[in-house]
């Protein structure tokens, strides 16, 4: 959603019956989640991973409107380091779509993850699992054909400079929508382009 519905929807203004939006891909998601945990665990004996139990929030003490409800958290089993564990399911649509997953996360699940972190300062990354369908869409009449899975796995590392400088970029923006916006109950700016 935009600054502006964010903000409507926090200071109740804008009430609107919300629109059912699963699809096949989110349904997909929501089943496949706790079966990619399990796999997860399985694959990295290393860490202890926490199933979220019904609907887990987790909010920052010093900072109460930032909040996140997370897939998992990983706990490393020697340092008890934790980490945000994300899951995304996701179908290949064409080749442009592929290229934004083999260059790294995309943008609105990076973006997710960031804050996350935000959230969660004590923790020391984040691991994204991605779970990647590849499909035929060549033959129109027998509909789309999977031709295979893949698994992907994304590191962010709290330490690394880049990262930190985007976890605090997205507390600072946050913050300042938090306290300018909603707690002055002043609608944030609408930058228009023609």
């Amino acid at each position: 959603m935009t600054k502006l519905e964010l903000y409507l929807a926090i200071i109740n203004v804008k009430k609107k019956a919300k629109k059912d939006k699963s699809n096949d891909a989110t349904l997909l998601g929501i089943k496949m989640e706790p079966l990619i945990r399990k796999e997860f665990a399985l694959d990295h004996p290393n860490f202890l991973v926490h199933t979220p139990k019904g609907y887990e929030m987790y909010r920052r003490i010093d900072k109460p409107y930032m909040t996140a409800t997370l897939d998992g958290i990983l706990t490393d089993k020697k340092t008890q380091d934790k980490l945000v564990l994300e899951i995304k399911t996701h179908d290949i649509r064409n080749s442009e779509d592929e290229q934004v997953w083999l260059n790294g996360i995309p943008m609105n699940y990076f973006i997710q993850v960031i804050h996350y972190l935000a959230v969660m300062n004590n923790f020391v990354g984040a691991v994204v699992v991605g779970r990647i369908r590849h499909f035929d869409y060549s033959d129109k009449e027998a509909g789309k054909k999977l031709l295979n899975v893949e698994y992907r796995y994304y590191y962010l590392d709290r330490n690394d400079e880049q990262i930190a400088n985007r976890i605090a970029y997205v507390e600072k923006a946050e913050t300042d929508f938090w306290e300018n916006n909603v707690l002055k109950r002043i609608p944030p700016q609408i930058n228009l382009s023609i």
